[in-house]
């Protein structure tokens, strides 16, 4: 066991990187800004990943939280870390465009999943589910890929952790690479769909509301010299609706 918990701990501290980096500083500042207060409230937080963000609902005051993720090792190592520290969260194993009704949820999340999505017809799919989901009146809330990003600034976006270059023809969405910076450096694959997309999508899913959040930064100290590019042109971009 002492083996698949090394396993777990080196993919957890790599993954989680990325929400310490100054661009992820300003991706939870941004993201859980646009929450409802979660005290009291029930959370499905689809794509968990490693669980850092369901970890936070719960520290938030939210009373029953699900992460689901379709990554057989994400779901393990949060499982661990709740083994480790139970918090009372629960994990399942399951895919966005094939997820069920698990409940009755006050909010729902996803967290950098929607861009992932092959087209439309698998965006609405995937939002569907997510609504599916959702209490009426309840809070859908989404971070995405900014799809007004400036090509120029991302290109040159080391300063707040990683690096962003397109590695395809842009269609109904933009191929990218992903280089976060660090020890080690690392590399993944994104996608950035046109502006609008994602608003109309919400729509069409029948939320109500649907609007785009205001980027916000840390108060640490670096000021707007440094945060200003990062203000103007995000890596990423937070929509919500309502059931």
């Amino acid at each position: 066991m002492a083996d698949s918990d090394d396993q777990y701990d080196e993919l957890g501290k790599l993954y989680e990187r990325t929400k310490h980096i100054p661009t992820g500083l300003a991706e939870r500042a941004t993201f859980l800004s646009a929450l409802p207060d979660l005290r009291g409230k029930s959370v499905l937080d689809v794509a968990c990943g490693t669980g850092f963000y369901p970890r936070e609902f719960r520290r938030r005051g939210a009373v029953r939280v699900v992460g689901v993720d379709s990554a057989a090792e994400m779901i393990g190592y949060a499982r661990e870390v709740e083994s480790r520290t139970p918090q009372g969260i629960e994990y399942h194993r399951q895919d966005a465009t094939t997820l069920p009704v698990l409940g009755v949820f006050d909010v729902v999340t996803a967290v950098w999943l929607l861009g992932y999505a092959e087209d439309e017809a698998a965006l609405d799919l995937m939002i569907g589910n997510l609504r599916a989901n959702l209490a009426p009146g309840g809070t859908l809330a989404v971070l995405v890929p900014n799809p007004d990003a400036d090509w120029d600034l991302l290109a040159d976006y080391g300063r707040y952790g990683y690096e962003v270059t397109r590695t395809g023809p842009a269609g109904a969405r933009q191929p990218v690479a992903v280089h976060v910076l660090g020890d080690p450096p690392f590399d993944f694959d994104s996608f950035f769909w046109p502006g609008g997309t994602f608003e109309a999508a919400l729509t069409r899913g029948g939320l109500t509301d649907v609007a785009r959040h205001a980027t916000v930064v840390p108060d640490d100290g670096r000021g707007e010299e440094f945060w200003g590019p990062l203000r103007r042109s995000p890596s990423f971009a937070v929509y919500t609706g309502r059931g």
